[in-house]
């Protein structure tokens, strides 16, 4: 095979490394050199998440091999392969990248669950991800970029956590819902009032403690939107009399969904959808799920279908996300911009990796 590049490989480039808990250092290092099949990718946006903030002051450690270079929400220009391009992605593209490379034999591929794949690697958890000046694609994973040339890096790189929204959506089974309550209006808690509404859902319900958020959840379409309060229960009974449909913990705090436990419609679903501390635990009156015919669903990560429909939608402006990009640091404040991810002050914070 032969590779074709845009760039000088023998060149070097900076990348933020972990090495423990709290200890990043921005190294220089040589640009990855390719095996037959590989892709390379000069990456042009990199956005933080709560997973990046848990690995990085050592509360998830699953799956994590350290020394690690985060960064699973990445967009990236394709500028150099050793063979063919897959199929659909051009020299000069402007890609995506779903994050997860399932084995595809398990027992968790085998029922169509590869997102929770016992043995997959992942970027920004075993491979380099996007805190990174280029990242290589290996061949098994070459199939994960999914062109998007209309919108920003930034928009680009959004892709993830909204595709992570709907595989949680699905798994809720939201389309079809009449009342949907969001705990949590940070980025992902608005990506799941559009995404709700996009989906036909008449009443949603944004539950957010920041008032400053207020305001950007009624623009992102909920038809409700309330501060936790003792009579919350009330409120919401009265907007919605037959109840909640689903209930999306956009949120890791356990005790985000109490309030909400006596206003469940039957037959509703609880969407475990955010990240939680280790030690968390969910507490549920076992009859009351017996008798209501409640179901408590789990959404980890997302699927490669979920890229595929949610980056057209991203591309041609059906979903607006561009507002929800917050503050880019330069990769030498990477740490700094962690930090700043898990304030929470921030919308969609990332890290400008050429700045």
């Amino acid at each position: 095979m032969t590779v074709n590049t845009t760039v000088d490989l023998n060149a070097t480039m900076r990348k933020a490394v972990l090495h423990a808990p709290n200890d990043m250092r921005i190294e220089q290092v040589p640009i990855p050199q390719l095996e037959p099949g590989d892709v390379l990718l000069k990456v042009t946006g990199a956005l933080l998440c709560g997973t990046d903030v848990r690995i990085y002051t050592g509360r998830k450690t699953r799956n994590v091999t350290l020394p690690s270079t985060l960064g699973h929400e990445f967009a990236g220009e394709v500028v150099a392969v050793n063979g063919e391009l897959p199929e659909g992605v051009s020299m000069g593209d402007q890609v995506c990248v779903y994050p997860l490379v399932p084995c595809g034999t398990c027992s968790a591929c085998a029922k169509g669950h590869p997102n929770i794949c016992r043995n997959r690697v992942a970027f920004g958890y075993q491979l380099d991800g996007g805190l990174s000046q280029y990242v290589r694609v290996p061949a098994r994973a070459r199939e994960n970029l999914i062109p998007i040339n209309n919108v920003s890096a930034l928009e680009a790189a959004i892709v993830e956590p909204v595709s992570c929204a709907l595989n949680g959506q699905n798994l809720a089974k939201v389309a079809g819902a009449d009342t949907v309550l969001v705990a949590g209006a940070g980025p992902l808690g608005l990506i799941h009032i559009r995404l709700a509404k996009a989906q036909g859902v008449s009443r949603v319900i944004s539950v957010e403690p920041n008032q400053a958020r207020h305001a950007i959840a009624r623009e992102s379409g909920a038809d409700l939107v309330l501060t936790p309060s003792e009579d919350i229960a009330d409120r919401i009974r009265a907007f919605a009399p037959d109840g909640i449909d689903v209930v999306i913990m956009a949120i890791g705090r356990p005790e985000a969904m109490t309030p909400y436990l006596g206003v469940l419609a039957p037959g509703a679903r609880i969407s475990v959808f955010a990240g939680f501390n280790s030690e968390a635990k969910l507490e549920f009156v076992a009859n009351d799920i017996h008798y209501n015919e409640y179901e408590i669903v789990g959404a980890s990560s997302c699927r490669l279908e979920n890229f595929q429909q949610v980056a057209p939608m991203i591309d041609d402006g059906r979903l607006e996300v561009a507002d929800l990009i917050g503050t880019q640091l330069p990769l030498d404040d990477a740490a700094r911009a962690i930090d700043l991810a898990a304030s929470g002050a921030d919308m969609r914070v990332g890290v400008d990796v050429w700045a």
